[in-house]
């Protein structure tokens, strides 16, 4: 949560700062580890700051923010006076707030990586590992950069499969409300004019009429029900367990779990290769790299594979146990447990299924377009023919009188 302080500050001032806590407990223990003095608080959620609510800093600025800091830290510029610059120079106003109070956290001797890691769900938990490795290796430069990049890799990967999925999304929408209009406007109206003719009517035809007439008679029915089952599943997916349970249902679609599992396999070697690159221990960057991970089946997986490190055993054969990994990513891990490249070799796996996605989406928005045409076609004829097929009839025996 975000509380609104007035706070008297080690050098003797008063001013109001915005701070985030779990509780009020908390948010003293804060301010007293900072040296404030705590004069009043209010909860910083007000209506009025209902767009700075967001749960997460966006990929965007965050990255920006990187490349910027790895440059200034090379170019010689003190830490603090590094987050200075930045803080006059950033525009999104929640990772502002948050600057301002990494920086103060900084200033009191707090270092970066737990000044950003108190900030809870705005940053990616390997954003504070990464900070936290090149603190502890004395590289910090190089270990932000090594995150920029991967950053920036993850972001494009995103790009492309949010764009492969635009166009059936669109298209399926479209195709919806066509049948929708259909349905409940133009069918029914028709229904009196084959009556007042008597004949009789394709089976297709009374088909269709018949569910016009109940989408029409029934469709506030129809709406709520739509939105029951919608509100139903999300009151579901925040069950504990129940995305794990979702994505693991995903992986198992045909060619589309494959696209998935390609990517979560490129998610978590990129991270963990970016972890252990910068000096993380192998058990901390699992731990960082299951949260990371977008697909929760797939973070289910390597948490379950992190005690079996812990315990001795290779992650070759902790992968392995999981069920969750392919043979040739296994079998390159191995290579790299053994010749101590490892890091080099799970970014080689990264790069390897992030050619082999670009292949896939490459040919499924080759493929999409023909066939949803062709669905869009073969839904929206029939519905016409089954329409039509009875007017054809009727006309026929008009002529032939």
């Amino acid at each position: 949560m975000e509380f609104v302080c007035r706070v008297g500050t080690p050098a003797g001032e008063v001013e109001e700062k915005t701070f985030t806590a779990t509780d009020m407990g908390a948010l003293r223990s804060e301010l007293e580890q900072q040296g404030y003095y705590l004069f009043s608080v209010r909860p910083g959620l007000s209506f009025g700051n209902l767009a700075l609510r967001r749960r997460r800093v966006r990929p965007g600025p965050l990255l920006l923010f990187a490349q910027e800091l790895a440059a200034l830290i090379k170019a010689g510029l003190p830490l603090l006076q590094s987050l200075d610059v930045l803080l006059e120079r950033q525009s999104d106003p929640v990772f502002r707030r948050s600057l301002a109070t990494v920086r103060d956290r900084v200033k009191s001797g707090i270092s970066l990586s737990d000044a950003f890691k108190q900030e809870g769900e705005l940053y990616p938990p390997i954003f504070g590992a990464s900070l936290m490795a090149g603190e502890r290796s004395g590289n910090l430069e190089q270990v932000i950069r090594r995150f920029a990049h991967y950053l920036k890799l993850n972001q494009t990967l995103k790009k492309k499969a949010v764009a492969a999925a635009i166009y059936p999304i669109v298209v399926i929408t479209l195709m919806l409300g066509l049948v929708a209009v259909l349905l409940v406007k133009v069918i029914p109206e028709f229904r009196g004019f084959f009556d007042q003719f008597g004949a009789d009517l394709p089976w297709a035809t009374n088909v269709l009429l018949a569910v016009a007439d109940v989408a029409k008679r029934r469709f506030a029915l129809i709406v709520l029900a739509v939105g029951g089952a919608f509100a139903a599943y999300w009151i579901w997916s925040r069950q504990e367990g129940s995305p794990a349970v979702r994505d693991r249902l995903l992986l198992r679609v045909p060619y589309l779990g494959r696209m998935m599992r390609i990517f979560a396999t490129s998610q978590a070697c990129r991270t963990l290769s970016t972890l252990l690159s910068g000096g993380l221990p192998l058990v901390n960057a699992m731990d960082v790299t299951a949260s990371s991970v977008g697909n929760r089946a797939m973070a289910t997986a390597l948490r379950s594979a992190t005690p079996q490190i812990r315990e001795g055993k290779s992650l070759m054969t902790a992968l392995e146990s999981t069920g969750m990994v392919d043979h040739v990513t296994l079998e390159m891990v191995k290579v790299g447990e053994q010749t101590g490249a490892l890091a080099d070799m799970l970014n080689a796996v990264a790069e390897f299924y992030d050619e082999e996605l670009d292949t896939r989406i490459a040919t499924v928005l080759a493929l999409l377009e023909p066939v949803m045409l062709v669905i869009l076609a073969v839904v929206v004829g029939a519905m016409l023919l089954a329409f039509y097929l009875p007017l054809f009839q009727i006309f026929s025996a008009i002529q032939t009188k």
